[in-house]
């Protein structure tokens, strides 16, 4: 019988630190202006201030852009839009293995858009490893036979007027491809 009770006091104490730090956790996440210092409620347990992606949030989606030219004196192809595709579903939710490739190329992507947007020098952009993923990237989207490539990344902004939805951040130099690429994607 004791031991019941003592189950029952056990259980709704869980229950209620569990309410307690939820509560506060949603409290804690609010917007500043509603923002209180809930440190001096808890007793110096850590609240957590999750900011998923805030102050900034994403606002726009970067695509890579590709154009090569086939051979010496030929006009370059149209640019083409090679930005992988990342599949969304319920299963990715539990395990997306493939999600990993992308993000790199994405994160990378991001990167070059903040050094343009700081204005970093040119030739100091070229040398980033944030460019030479992208230069992979792009190399590993043309033809093996091509001569030259240049790659163009745009910032889209779905929310935006038509007028105004895509802006250029970073257009590449023409690249000269020296040998095509191996099936294994490394460049001879």
């Amino acid at each position: 019988m004791m031991s019941d009770r003592i189950q029952n006091v056990a259980g709704a104490c869980a229950v209620g630190a569990l309410a307690a730090h939820l509560v506060s956790t949603v409290l804690q996440n609010t917007p500043d202006s509603y923002n209180q210092d809930l440190r001096i409620f808890t007793g110096g347990w850590t609240v957590p201030g999750w900011r998923f992606f805030a102050p900034n949030p994403g606002v726009q989606n970067v695509h890579l852009l590709v154009r090569e030219v086939a051979s010496e004196g030929a006009a370059p192809t149209p640019w083409r839009d090679v930005t992988p595709e990342v599949p969304h579903g319920w299963k990715q939710v539990l395990w997306n293995p493939a999600s990993r490739g992308p993000k790199a190329l994405f994160d990378a992507m991001q990167q070059l858009s903040v050094m343009c947007a700081n204005q970093a020098e040119f030739a100091w952009v070229t040398q980033s490893l944030p460019y030479q993923l992208v230069f992979s990237a792009s190399r590993a989207a043309v033809a093996n036979d091509s001569k030259a490539l240049q790659f163009l990344l745009m910032n889209v902004f779905p929310s935006a007027p038509p007028d105004q939805r895509m802006k250029p951040i970073l257009t590449s130099e023409w690249i000269p491809l020296r040998s095509p690429v191996r099936a294994g994607g490394a460049v001879r």
